[in-house]
Formats: structure tokens, sequence, C-alpha cells
């Protein structure tokens, strides 16, 4: 390496390859960009935000800070209830209002970077660049979570069109079911790829669909099934992620099982 300076190769590109060989080959070492992946379901009260603050808690546990979860329920964000925040000094809403550059209003809830809405915000929210408002926070995170809005309206558009890939949840029951199907036509529709179904609330009653009749309706791979658990009403009540609240209940087993199936999956690229 010294004996290319000492042979007096001139320019950045001599220096980069006497002191990186994989300049010559061409390689180039890529900056951190964040993989952003977003939850939805058409229908609300299925548990999204549940999912995220959980997997949110499970992956930092293998990442530590570079994990992002971010609310983009714009009209209802209820992500910081999950965490116990119900009035963040500073929120999603403040950047996207340019008042505050985004990397000034993420905080920290349990751990967990989070980038929260304000409950307390009544003002009608207009078409937003989910996507370029995020653009600087890409560099800081290898991933970042969002917590969509429910339904097919302009900002639940917004937040698909921000991410990299998708998780879609659902209940087994046939209304959610057939709801769901609006949230795969999106996905399709801007193309975006979906990670997998998270079927939620099971609790083995004769009048729910079967796992397998889910994964037969929505035609895509089940990668979580989580049981109706009193403890995640509980946990919620309290302010703290099931995982965290109750580790050993079996809505906490199932979620951490999903953290550890996501980051298998990351590290696989």
């Amino acid at each position: 390496m010294l004996e290319k300076i000492r042979r007096g190769e001139k320019g950045h590109t001599g220096l980069l390859s006497a002191l990186n060989p994989k300049w010559e080959r061409g390689i180039e070492i890529k900056p951190k960009r964040a993989r952003v992946i977003g939850v939805f379901s058409c229908k609300g009260g299925v548990g999204k935000t549940t999912t995220v603050a959980n997997i949110g808690l499970c992956l930092t546990q293998y990442m530590g800070d570079d994990i992002l979860a971010v609310d983009a329920n714009l009209t209802a964000p209820n992500l910081g209830l999950h965490f116990g925040e119900f009035s963040p000094k500073v929120t999603i809403h403040d950047a996207l209002a340019d008042e505050l550059p985004i990397e000034k209003v993420v905080m920290k809830c349990h751990g967990l970077p989070v980038l929260l809405g304000s409950i307390a915000y009544s003002e009608e929210v207009h078409l937003v660049d989910l996507r370029g408002h995020l653009e600087p926070l890409k560099s800081k995170y290898k991933v970042i979570l969002i917590d969509s809005a429910p339904g097919i309206g302009s900002e639940v558009i917004a937040a698909i069109k921000a991410c990299d890939e998708i998780i879609i949840v659902t209940n087994p029951h046939i209304p959610v079911v057939a709801s769901t199907l609006k949230t795969f036509r999106e996905a399709e529709r801007y193309k975006i790829p979906i990670v997998g179904v998270i079927v939620n609330k099971v609790r083995g009653e004769p009048f729910e669909l079967p796992i397998k009749d889910v994964k037969k309706a929505l035609g895509w791979p089940i990668i979580s099934v989580v049981p109706e658990d009193p403890k995640v009403r509980e946990a919620t009540a309290a302010g703290i992620p099931v995982v965290r609240y109750a580790p050993q209940s079996s809505a906490a087993k199932e979620f951490k099982k999903l953290g550890e199936f996501l980051i298998k999956r990351l590290k696989k690229g």
C-alpha cells in the first residue's frame, strides 16, 4: 500500500487505490441507508401500532439505536400512548410544518428512538411527501418502522410511497380479511414489496377463519400469528409494550419471534 504512494501515483484515484485496494476493482463503499418497513391495514383496531411498538423494542436488542419507529398516523396518532407518552414535547407535526428539522423531533421511549405525533393536533392533514421528509433520517438509521393510519386515504398512500416494503396486519374475521385485500391492491398499485401478513388477536374460536383460509384468501405468507392476550391491553394501559411489560406472555413471545424473523431477513439483505 505504501509502495504505491512511494511510486508517485498521482491524484485522488491513486491515493484511494493505495489506501483501499477495493477502489481499484470498482467497489464503492456505500453509506448507511435505512430500510423503511411499513405496517399497514385497511381496518382500524387490528393491532398495527401494538405491532410497531413491540417489534421496535425487539429490534433494539439487536440493533441498538439503529432502529427508528415513526408514527405516520397523522390524523389520529397514538404510537406514543403505547409508551406512556401522552404529550411529547416535539412531534412529527412540527417537522411537517417546517417548524423544526426532522432530526430534532426524534426522541427515545424505553430505549427506542421514535418520531411521535401529537394527539392534540386538530388541523386538517394535507397531502404530505413523507418519503421526502424522512430522507435526512435514512443515513442515521438502518431500519425505519412506519406505523400507518388505517384505510387507504391520502396519508396512508403517502406512507406506502415512503416504504421499501410493507407488513400487513389482519385479524381472523371475514370483514377484516376482506378489507385487508384493499391494502394489498394499494401495495401492488405502487409496486411496494410485501414481507408478509401478521394475523393478530387470534382466539381460536369456532367462528374465526382458520389461518390456512386467511392465507388462501390473501394469497400471501403468514409470518406471525399473535394470540389475543389480555396482557397486551394491560400493557397498553400501563404505557409499556408487552414484550417488556410481560415478556413471558403468549403475545410477547410471538412478537419476539417476529423480531427474530425480521432480523434474519435483514441479515440476508
